[in-house]
């Protein structure tokens, strides 16, 4: 996973607000906006050398909310700069006359009379011709030559409603949770007063307290593996860590310890010195590598047992919902007895 150190928060503290030089020298385009947008094909083109996920912005020439959000929207410097920096950002006319290369099959206008729908805008609209709609691609895969991950967003989009569907896609939280629900997380994360007080009941340990030189626990341990400007991580500290029936489980059960990748701590782990020598090619901690596994991805749960030894690496993003599955598999010590799939299925029944 290749990871952007730009980072977005909902509401007044809106979207990190990008005071910086380069926000301010954006120059908006002759409809207002900010995004710097090219054409599919380049769009295409690019994501076969360098993987980012796509967003293509679908309106027509009489769509007064099309050229609103334009003006709206893609004009809030914060969120321009992130899809800019971020995504191939693409703006398709879906009534246009154009003929389309798309992923290797040509698509022709049906007809020149105006107010006909381009037939590559209804096959990757699904049909549903609403204007402005916006379409959020990811993971092309290059032996298919195919996104494996594809979600549509119509009507008119705020700031604030974007910029969870932004994360969603580009951090992979779909890999473990629908949309709907990341939203009310997100939600819950950024605009939920009660939310402080929830954290200041977490009693996390650093990575030093936790693991340096630290043969046995009485309780497992969860390393949560995270930055300060990875979005998905900061909605599941928030959120799922702090959600009433997971949080009293891993009281009971676990340690938790709040690992910041970017730390230069000295750790020893099971008889190895780990450092982070914070170099251009290695700028992470080589223990939070050592409990991903080398498959280093933000956020990550490693699960480690009594006698620090790693149980399980959990990429992504997990609701609560989840975790709480996660931490009943492995805090009540079913995973001694029972595979994840059985153990799910009977969660499943109850």
């Amino acid at each position: 996973m290749k990871v952007f150190k730009q980072w977005i928060v909902a509401g007044v503290v809106l979207l990190c607000s990008w005071h910086s030089t380069q926000a301010q020298q954006l120059q908006p385009d002759a409809e207002g906006s900010l995004v710097k947008w090219m054409k599919l094909e380049e769009a295409l083109e690019k994501v076969k050398t360098q993987s980012k996920p796509v967003l293509i912005d679908f309106y027509t020439d009489w769509c007064g909310w099309c050229k609103r959000m334009m003006q709206t929207t893609y004009a809030n410097p914060g969120l321009a700069q992130y899809i800019n920096t971020n995504f191939y950002p693409v703006k398709f006319n879906a009534e246009g006359k154009d003929t389309i290369n798309y992923l290797g099959q040509k698509y022709f206008p049906t007809s020149d009379a105006p107010r006909t729908t381009h037939p590559l805008a209804a096959k990757l609209l699904q049909g549903k011709m609403m204007y402005p709609t916006t379409l959020f691609m990811n993971n092309f895969d290059k032996a298919k030559n195919d996104f494996t991950f594809s979600i549509l967003a119509n009507g008119y989009l705020e700031s604030n409603k974007l910029e969870p569907i932004l994360i969603f896609t580009l951090e992979n939280v779909f890999r473990n949770s629908e949309y709907e629900d990341f939203k009310v997380e997100f939600d819950k994360a950024f605009f939920d007063t009660t939310t402080e007080e929830k954290l200041k009941q977490l009693k996390w340990k650093t990575p030093k307290e936790a693991l340096h030189n630290r043969e046995t626990s009485k309780k497992k341990t969860l390393v949560f593996i995270h930055t300060d400007w990875c979005n998905a991580c900061r909605v599941m500290s928030r959120t799922s860590f702090t959600d009433t029936l997971t949080r009293k489980l891993i009281e009971e059960r676990f340690d938790i310890v709040n690992f910041n990748p970017e730390i230069t701590d000295s750790i020893t782990f099971k008889g190895q010195t780990f450092v982070n020598a914070r170099s251009p090619q290695a700028p992470f901690h080589q223990l939070a590598l050592a409990l991903s596994r080398n498959n280093f991805v933000l956020p990550t749960l490693a699960i480690l047992d009594e006698n620090m030894n790693l149980l399980d690496a959990i990429p992504f993003y997990l609701n609560p919902k989840v975790l709480k599955d996660i931490t009943t598999y492995y805090g009540n010590d079913v995973f001694k007895t029972k595979g994840w799939a059985d153990f799910i299925k009977e969660q499943q029944k109850n």
